[in-house]
């Protein structure tokens, strides 16, 4: 028997480079098709073997956008069949584009805006169907949480989960999540770097080292670093790198263990963007820059720990285990541009003042988490289940400390001048908050196969989520100490039709809850009030055309926060009084129209608004009015064409329409429509070479929102970057 195995495994991968020889531009060919190889290798193992995990496979392959497997071990369908909303953004499209970091991709996903930076929380800020994500960053499934610019360096894909999930995550995920799926040890060896340079000044490096040294174990190592300044903003710089080494034993066997650490640092010259004036973005140079170089600076430090254990027990139930240590140590000064008075229409620009309000933060972030998940199958007379079930255990603290800054001489709207005298410049310690937090939670969902074509999901997860809170001001020495605990059922439900394997149509209904400690902080005026609570509900269909290799996914959704916190005009006290709504339509075209052309292309229509609310700011209502950085129309379309085994081109646009930066739509960002292309040469099958221009045009655009001031994006871009492989 293992003879005709090992046969029959030399045979498919044979197979599989005769066509990666035929079809596929690949950066690393040699190695990929190791890495293919390594699914025919899993397909020839016997029942009780694991196979490895499809998503790090398919990401390998040179040419997928289609990926068919969420790597979540929680979701055990394919993701055709998986009532909800996925996005992936693959390795494959992130190599093509040049994309680095975690932001970035999340360009692939339309009904997705980035925030800017808000006080203390720096980083990855976006909203997901118009309700805020920043809570709903994950890192294989497990909550990351930290304050810092997440690179692509260790990732295989990016998944994206609309509509609410706290039947399977807990807290938050109002409009979704966003989950990073990490590279793992293979079985086959994989060596390759790549280097890129390009202009304005820009050099980054990585290494992608994997090394079996059995059978079934292998060591796997992630090296980057990268050092680049912004086009289009002066004096705005990031550098970081990074290092991710993991190893697993037991790889194709029935249980597997895997070890893995993750660090990455940063040094930049943070970027505040420009001031409103008169609801806009100030009509000023792209270049200004408001900030002061020599004073400015953010610095992360992130360590993340995580052991893994999966075992199958048989092909009816198999179980996952995850542990995860993590510190993210961030600190920053920066300085946040807003306009001196009110100054009216027609004021002439050059007389017209900017402050420069510093925001100093040094913050440490914890968290120490344990998940187990099971997945079972078994039949209770005619009905098929798939129940999965999982209980988590975590501990978050974070520890911040703000200061004041003073004596920060004001700017010109016009012509800012960064060479700022530093000797009148006082910091002293504002506040400082420390926060713990201790989440307990079990939950179970079962999928009932009623018929051939018929399936019925039903489940809950119950979630105890306790919080200690205390601040200290430090010129008056008070101190408050505040704890809240909550205790709240997430239910969720769908029926699912499968009237052929190429066709899935779903009805989702689910739910979630913000408390008012979701990210880890308290006031007197909100320790009181329970969780809100949202429910959604999406119909939606899946269709799969061109023999299995495009994707095409329609989704109608309705969100509807029913419980949201608000305030009666003149009380600080807040209540659950107000409602909001997101609801729209979402279209995604993936795959391959023919062999040599793929594509990945999707729109977003959404509505939002605020039903109720008792708050005003500067006398308007909010009642009425959009939610913030909410775009009524996103688009994004990514597509390369293989014109020989050698060259390949590409190329894709990006749209986004106007949206609210605050909540009573007075300071409004314009619409924005940008373009960017590539061009890639595979000189052999060790080298690839690949030329990118970002921002074709070199359009003046503004991505990430806030409610004071906007972040322009960076002009045009160029990019050449080896790819090598050995």
């Amino acid at each position: 028997m293992r003879r005709l195995r090992r046969s029959v495994e030399r045979s498919q991968a044979s197979a599989l480079r005769r066509f990666a020889r035929q079809h596929v531009l690949a950066p690393a060919a040699g190695m990929s098709l190791l890495v293919v190889t390594s699914t025919a290798l899993a397909q020839g193992q016997s029942k009780d073997d694991i196979p490895l995990n499809p998503v790090d496979v398919q990401a390998q392959r040179r040419g997928e956008y289609r990926i068919t497997e969420p790597s979540l071990f929680k979701l055990p369908d394919p993701i055709k069949d998986t009532p909800q909303t996925i996005n992936v953004v693959p390795l494959e499209v992130l190599r093509q584009q040049q994309v680095f970091s975690l932001r970035d991709s999340l360009r692939n996903v339309s009904g997705i805006a980035i925030n800017a930076g808000e006080g203390g929380v720096q980083g990855d800020n976006l909203t997901i169907r118009g309700f805020n994500g920043r809570n709903d960053l994950y890192l294989d499934g497990v909550r990351d949480w930290g304050s810092y610019t997440r690179d692509t360096f260790n990732l295989e894909a990016v998944e994206v989960l609309k509509g609410p999930s706290s039947a399977m995550f807990g807290r938050g995920s109002t409009g979704g999540l966003v989950n990073e799926v990490s590279k793992t040890p293979l079985r086959l060896p994989l060596y390759e770097g790549q280097l890129t340079v390009g202009a304005p000044e820009f050099v980054r490096t990585t290494v992608d080292v994997n090394q079996p040294f059995s059978s079934s174990g292998a060591l796997r190592v992630n090296l980057m670093f990268q050092d680049n300044d912004v086009a289009g903003r002066d004096d705005v710089h990031t550098q970081r790198w990074g290092i991710a080494p993991s190893v697993a034993i037991g790889l194709g066997g029935p249980t597997k263990l895997t070890l893995s650490y993750f660090h990455q640092q940063e040094n930049n010259i943070p970027d505040d963007g420009l001031p409103f004036l008169f609801g806009r973005p100030a009509p000023v140079s792209r270049d200004n820059f408001y900030g002061i170089p020599d004073k400015d600076f953010q610095t992360t430090n992130v360590n993340i720990f995580t052991g893994s254990v999966e075992h199958e027990f048989n092909e009816h139930l198999k179980i996952k285990n995850q542990l995860r240590g993590a510190i993210y140590l961030f600190e920053q000064e920066a300085t946040a541009p807003r306009i001196v008075g009110v100054p009216g229409f027609g004021t002439p620009l050059s007389t017209i003042a900017v402050s420069r309000g510093a925001v100093a933060r040094d913050r440490d972030d914890r968290l120490l988490a344990n998940q187990t998940d099971l997945v079972a199958t078994f039949d209770t007379g005619p009905l098929k289940h798939t129940l999965v079930a999982g209980t988590e255990i975590a501990w978050e603290t974070t520890d911040t400390t703000s200061l004041t800054v003073s004596g920060i001489p004001n700017a010109g709207l016009l012509n800012p001048f960064s060479e700022v005298p530093l000797s009148g410049i006082r910091r002293t310690r504002s506040t400082r908050t420390t926060t713990d937090a201790w989440t307990f939670s079990l939950y179970a969902v079962d999928e009932v196969a009623l018929t051939p074509h018929w399936k019925l999901l039903g489940g809950a997860r119950w979630d105890y989520f306790h919080v200690d809170f205390e601040n200290t001001t430090f010129a008056t020495l008070a101190r408050t100490e505040l704890s809240r605990t909550d205790s709240v059922v997430s239910p969720r439900a769908a029926l699912i039709f499968l009237p052929t394997s190429a066709q899935t149509y779903y009805f989702a209904w689910g739910t979630s809850f913000n408390p008012s400690a979701e990210a880890l902080t308290l006031a007197a005026n909100s320790v009181n009030v329970a969780p809100e609570k949202t429910q959604s509900f999406e119909l939606g269909a899946k269709w799969q055309l061109l023999k299995n290799t495009l994707s095409l996914n329609a989704a109608l959704f309705r969100i509807d926060k029913t419980d949201a916190r608000t305030a009666e005009p003149g009380s600080l006290e807040q209540t659950l009084d107000g409602k909001q709504r997101a609801q729209g339509f979402e279209l995604e075209v993936v795959g391959r129209l023919l062999p040599d052309w793929s594509l990945l292309a999707a729109y977003t229509y959404l509505d939002t608004e605020v039903l109720e609310s008792k708050n005003f700011t500067a006398g308007l209502p909010v009642r009425g009015q959009h939610l913030i950085a909410a775009p009524e129309h996103s688009g994004t379309l990514w597509t390369t064409y293989d014109l020989t085994r050698e060259w390949q081109i590409g190329g894709g646009v990006t749209y986004v329409s106007p949206r609210a930066a605050n909540d009573v739509n007075t300071n409004v960002l314009p619409g924005y429509v940008k373009a960017d292309t590539t061009v890639a040469y595979r000189v052999n099958k060790n080298v690839e070479l690949r030329f990118n221009v970002l921002n074709i045009a070199d359009t003046r655009f503004f991505e990430q929102v806030y409610q004071g001031h906007t972040v322009p994006g960076a002009g045009r871009t160029f990019l050449f970057s080896g790819l090598f492989s050995f």
